[in-house]
């Protein structure tokens, strides 16, 4: 089944020179895994606190998804093998 996520980051810092905020970084992506699950397993996990668990979930998702996209671009030859370790690493059932 795919899902399909709305993916909006805001700037809520103030700017140090009075300027206006940059207009939100906003998009859609479509994946394969529900992030909802994975963010709760990893949560489960208790490697990072909240956030960070539902910011690392989000950005190895959307990294891994544009990696599988362009897994033929030279600019992954080196990284794609990495990645691929990690994410057997991270899988594995966690260490009682």
């Amino acid at each position: 089944m795919k899902h399909r996520y709305a993916v909006r980051i805001a700037d809520t810092s103030a700017r140090a020179d009075g300027s206006a905020t940059p207009e939100d970084i906003a998009f859609e992506v479509e994946s394969h895994d529900d992030l909802n699950a994975i963010v709760a397993k990893m949560t489960e996990r208790k490697i990072f606190d909240e956030a960070e668990t539902k910011a690392f979930c989000v950005g190895l998702k959307l990294l891994g998804g544009v990696l599988l996209q362009h897994r033929a671009d030279p600019l992954f030859a080196d990284f794609a093998p990495a990645f691929g370790a990690f994410m057997k690493t991270l899988k594995r059932p966690a260490a009682s």
